[in-house]
C-alpha cells in the first residue's frame, strides 16, 4: 500500500488564481426607476460582451467588410467598374472645361479692355478717308480710292504750307515797312516812341494802322486821342479797318505841320582864336539855326533892292 502510494506520480499543483483588478467605471451608474430607460453609458456597458475587460485603450471601430459581388457575373462587374470610371473621368473633364472657360473669359475681358483703351487714345481718322467696308471689301477698289485720297491730302497739305509761308513772308514784310515808317516819324515827332510805343500786327485794328501809307501819322494821332482809339477798338474787325482807312485819308488831306523848333538853347560856339568868318553862304550845314536865318534874311533883303 505504501509502495503503491509511493509509486503514484505526483500531480502538478494548480496555479493560484489571479487576483481580480478593481476597475473604475467611466460614468457613475445611476439607479433609474423601474420602467425607465437606462443611461447610455449603462446601456452600452450592459450590452458589452460578458467577460470583456477594459484595458484602458480606446477601442477601434470595426471596419465593415466589403461584401462580395453576389449574383454578378464578371462581365457585369467589369461594366459597372467601367461606368464608375467614366463618371469619374467626366467629372474631371467637366472641372477642367470650367476652369478653361473661366480663364478664356478673363483673357477676353482683358483684351477687350485693352482694345478699348487703345481706340480711345488712338488718333481719329480724318473725315472722308476711304474704308474697306465702303467698297464691299474689294481690295482693288479700296487701294485705288486710298491712293486718290492720299494724293488729295498731299495737295491740301502743300497748299496749306504755302499759305502759311506766304503769311509769314507778309508779316515780315509788314514789320520791315513799319520800321521804316517809324524811323521817318521819329524825325517828325520828337515824342513818337513815347506816344505810340511798340506795335505788333496781332489785331485787325493794329494791322490796318501799320498797313496804311501814312500809318505813323495815324498811330501818332490815335496816341494823342485815346478816346477815339478806344471807340474804334470796340467796333467789329471789318469796321475797325474801315475807320482806320477814313482816318488815314483825312490825315493825308491835311497840310503837314512843320516840326516845332527845339526849345533847347543854341550850342555855344567854341573859341578857336581865329578871326570870325564874314561869309554869307547858306551852304554851311553846321551853322546854328539863328545864324542861318539871319543870313537868309540878309540875302532876301539884298535881292529886293
Amino acid at each position: 500500500m505504501t509502495e503503491a502510494v509511493a509509486a503514484q506520480p505526483e500531480l502538478p499543483l494548480a496555479a493560484p488564481a489571479a487576483p481580480k483588478r478593481f476597475i473604475i467605471p467611466d460614468d457613475p451608474v445611476v439607479t433609474a426607476p423601474s420602467g425607465a430607460e437606462k443611461p447610455k453609458a449603462v446601456a452600452e456597458s450592459a450590452g458589452a460582451t460578458p467577460g470583456a475587460q477594459n484595458t484602458g485603450d480606446e477601442a477601434t471601430p470595426a471596419t465593415p467588410e466589403a461584401k462580395p459581388d453576389e449574383g454578378l457575373t464578371p462581365e457585369q462587374v467589369a461594366e459597372r467598374d467601367r461606368k464608375r470610371e467614366g463618371r469619374r473621368i467626366e467629372k474631371k473633364l467637366g472641372k477642367a472645361y470650367r476652369e478653361a472657360a473661366e480663364a478664356k473669359a478673363r483673357a477676353d475681358l482683358a483684351e477687350r479692355q485693352l482694345n478699348e483703351a487703345r481706340q480711345a487714345n488712338a488718333p481719329k481718322a480724318p473725315e472722308g478717308e476711304p474704308k474697306l467696308a465702303d467698297f464691299d471689301y474689294d481690295p482693288e477698289k479700296y487701294a485705288t480710292a486710298k491712293a486718290e485720297y492720299a494724293k488729295t491730302q498731299a495737295a491740301k497739305e502743300l497748299d496749306a504750307k504755302q499759305k502759311q509761308e506766304s503769311v509769314k513772308a507778309e508779316h515780315a514784310k509788314l514789320i520791315s515797312s513799319w520800321e521804316e515808317k517809324v524811323d521817318s516819324a521819329t524825325d517828325k515827332y520828337d515824342d513818337f516812341s513815347t506816344v505810340v510805343g511798340d506795335l505788333q500786327p496781332n489785331t485787325p485794328f493794329v494791322a490796318a494802322v501799320m498797313h496804311a501809307e501814312n500809318g505813323a501819322d495815324v498811330a501818332y494821332h490815335l496816341g494823342k486821342n485815346p478816346k477815339e482809339a478806344e471807340r474804334i477798338a470796340r467796333l467789329q474787325p471789318l469796321l475797325q479797318v474801315f475807320e482806320i482807312g477814313k482816318l488815314a485819308a483825312k490825315l493825308s488831306a491835311e497840310p503837314a505841320k512843320p516840326k516845332a523848333p527845339s526849345k533847347a538853347p543854341a550850342p555855344i560856339t567854341p573859341l578857336t582864336g581865329a578871326a570870325p568868318t564874314t561869309s554869307n553862304s547858306l551852304d554851311d550845314k553846321d551853322l546854328p539855326d539863328a545864324v542861318w536865318m539871319q543870313r537868309r534874311n540878309k540875302s532876301l533883303a539884298a535881292k529886293r533892292r
